[in-house]
C-alpha cells in the first residue's frame, strides 16, 4: 500500500513537471527582426530562414515567438516615416502578418539601441508587456510599458494600454530582463543615465502587475550612458559594460531580485585612453565561461574573456579587429542556437541611402564555438548573408523566454506548501494595498474571518521573519514596518484544529 502510494504520488509530480515545463517553454527566441527589414527564423541547430520583415530601425527592437517558432509580434524604434516627422523617436509593434498592430504606433521611446523588451504578463492569458526606455530624448525620458493583447483582431492583437510611466528622466541605453527563480514572473532591471551613481534598479513583474523600481548600490561609479548588461544562461551572473572603460561582474539572486559579489575586470580612468577598453555591448557563451565583449572607437575589437582565469583580464583574446569606415562598433547576442551573432553597421546615420550595400551592412558575423577557448571558438567575420536587408548597431533585446524555475529552491513560491485543490479559497483572500509601504488589510471576499487567526510571513529563502495573530474578524491589519522591501510569503491559518483552513499570497513591501 505505501508502495503504491509513493509511486502515485511520483507519478503526480513528474506529470506537474512535464506541465510546468510546457508552461515555461510556451514562448521562445526562435524569430529575430533588426536592421533595416531582416528577420531571422531559428530552429534549434541553427539558422533556419529568412524573411523580410516591416520594422526599419537603427537599433532597438525585440521579437516574441510561440513554442512552434511562429512569429506572435515584434517592435522597433523608429519606423522610418516616424523618425523624419517632426513626431520623432517613436517605437512600433507590428504583428505575425508584418502589418503595423492596431494602436501600435507612437510608443514613447528613443532611437538608439536597447531600449526595447517584451514581456509574457504572468497572470494573463495572451498577455504582453512592452517596455520603453527614453534615452537622451527631450520629450520621451523615462521608462514606460504598454499592454498588449493578442487576443483581439483574431489573434493578430492590439496595443490596449500604452506608454505607462514607470519613472521618469533618462534612462540608460540597456534595459534587460531575467526570468523569476520561481519560473513564471519577471525582472527588468537598468540604470539611470547621466548621474555619477551606482544604482541599479530594478523592476518586478508579476500577476499582480509591475512594482518597483527597486534600488540596490552596488558596482563602480560611473556615468551610466551607454551601458549594457549581459547576462549568463542560467541567471546567476550578470556583466556591466560600459564605454567608460568599466567591465564588471555581479552574481545575481533570481529569487530575491539582488546581486551580490561585486568585481572589476577592467577599471580604467575616464575617458579611456586605449580604444580597445571602449566597451561596447557582451554575450556569454553557452556554459557560461566565456563573455565576449565588443567596443567602440578607431576601430571595431571582439574578445573573448575566460571567467575562470585567475585574472580575467589578461585572459582576453583578441578575435577581431577592424575599421570599420564610419560605426566602429557591433552589437552581441547569443542566438537559440548557442552561437553569438555580431551586427555591424556601415554608418551611425539613419536611414542608410538607398545606394548603401556592402559587406558590413549586408552581412552578419558568427562565433560558432562559443563553449571554446580562444581562437578555437571559429570566429567567422561576415559569414551570413543577409537577403533583402541591412544592419544596423541592433540586435533583438529578447530575454531567455524557455529559462524555468531554479528546482528544489525555496524561492518557488508559487507552489511550494500551496493546497492545488483549494485554489478557490485561496482566491477568496484579500491583500490590500498591495505592493504596501507599512502595513497591509486582510479580508475575505465571501464571508467573514472566524474568531481565531494565526499568520506568519516568510522571505523567499524560506525562512520565518515575524508571526502573529489577529483577533478582530473585520479590520485585520498586519504591521510591517521593520521589515526590508522586497517580497514575502504571507500564510494565514484560519480557525481551531480539525476545521483549519490554510491561505497563502505573495505580497511585496516597497
Amino acid at each position: 500500500m505505501v508502495r503504491c502510494k509513493v509511486f502515485y504520488l511520483l507519478c503526480i509530480y513528474f506529470a506537474m513537471m512535464l506541465s510546468c515545463n510546457k508552461v515555461y517553454a510556451q514562448y521562445t527566441d526562435l524569430n529575430w527582426t533588426f536592421g533595416d527589414s531582416c528577420g531571422m527564423q531559428f530552429n534549434t541547430t541553427g539558422i533556419d530562414s529568412f524573411f523580410q520583415s516591416s520594422m526599419n530601425a537603427r537599433g532597438s527592437c525585440a521579437s516574441i515567438s510561440d513554442a512552434q517558432g511562429q512569429m506572435l509580434f515584434y517592435a522597433s524604434t523608429p519606423e522610418v516615416s516616424v523618425f523624419l516627422s517632426p513626431i520623432q523617436e517613436m517605437g512600433v509593434v507590428y504583428n505575425k502578418n508584418h502589418l503595423i498592430m492596431q494602436n501600435g504606433l507612437y510608443i514613447k521611446t528613443s532611437a538608439w539601441y536597447n531600449e526595447m523588451v517584451i514581456l509574457p504578463d504572468p497572470g494573463g492569458n495572451n498577455q504582453f508587456y512592452l517596455f520603453g526606455a527614453g534615452v537622451t530624448s527631450t520629450t520621451n525620458p523615462g521608462l514606460r510599458y504598454s499592454k498588449i493583447d493578442l487576443n483581439q483582431n483574431g489573434g493578430l492583437g492590439a496595443v490596449t494600454q500604452k506608454n505607462i510611466l514607470m519613472q521618469s528622466g533618462e534612462i540608460n541605453d540597456g534595459i534587460i530582463a531575467l526570468k523569476h527563480g520561481n519560473g513564471r514572473d519577471w525582472w527588468l532591471f537598468y540604470k539611470n543615465w547621466g548621474y555619477n551613481t551606482d544604482t541599479i534598479k530594478s523592476l518586478l513583474i508579476t500577476p499582480g502587475g509591475v512594482s518597483g523600481p527597486y534600488m540596490q548600490s552596488i558596482g563602480a561609479l560611473l556615468n551610466p550612458g551607454f551601458y549594457r548588461f549581459a547576462i549568463n544562461p542560467e541567471g546567476s551572473l550578470v556583466a556591466g559594460i560600459s564605454m567608460q572603460g568599466v567591465l564588471e561582474l555581479f552574481d545575481f539572486d533570481r529569487c530575491t531580485g539582488i546581486f551580490s559579489n561585486h568585481r572589476i575586470i577592467r577599471q580604467v580612468p575616464s575617458p579611456p585612453t586605449d580604444e580597445r577598453d571602449n566597451f561596447w555591448a557582451g554575450a556569454f557563451s553557452a556554459n557560461g565561461r566565456y563573455l565576449y565583449v565588443s567596443t567602440y572607437n578607431v576601430n571595431a575589437y571582439l574578445f573573448q574573456f575566460d571567467l575562470l582565469a585567475p585574472n580575467i583580464f589578461t585572459s582576453r583574446v583578441m578575435l577581431d579587429s577592424i575599421d570599420v569606415p564610419y560605426t566602429p562598433a557591433s552589437a552581441l547576442k547569443r542566438g537559440p542556437d548557442n552561437r553569438i551573432y555580431r551586427a555591424i553597421a556601415w554608418s551611425i546615420g539613419y536611414p542608410y541611402p538607398d545606394s548603401s550595400y556592402n559587406a558590413y551592412n549586408t552581412h552578419l558575423s558568427v562565433i560558432n564555438s562559443p563553449d571554446s577557448a580562444g581562437l578555437a571558438c571559429d570566429y567567422q567575420p561576415f559569414s551570413v548573408y543577409l537577403p533583402n536587408c541591412r544592419t544596423y548597431l541592433g540586435l533583438p533585446n529578447n530575454p531567455d523566454y524557455t529559462l524555468g524555475p531554479i528546482i528544489g529552491s525555496p524561492c518557488d513560491t508559487l507552489t511550494v506548501g500551496i493546497d492545488e485543490n483549494n485554489l478557490e479559497a485561496q482566491d477568496n483572500l484579500v491583500i490590500a494595498p498591495n505592493p504596501f509601504t507599512a502595513r497591509f488589510k486582510v479580508s475575505l471576499k465571501k464571508g467573514s474571518f472566524p474568531s481565531q487567526i494565526s499568520y506568519q510571513i516568510y522571505n523567499l529563502q524560506g525562512q520565518r521573519v515575524t508571526s502573529g495573530k489577529l483577533a478582530n474578524q473585520f479590520d485585520n491589519y498586519i504591521e510591517l514596518e521593520n521589515v526590508n522591501s522586497g517580497m514575502y510569503l504571507l500564510e494565514m491559518v484560519l480557525g481551531i484544529e480539525g476545521t483549519q483552513k490554510v491561505f497563502r499570497k505573495k505580497i511585496i513591501k516597497e
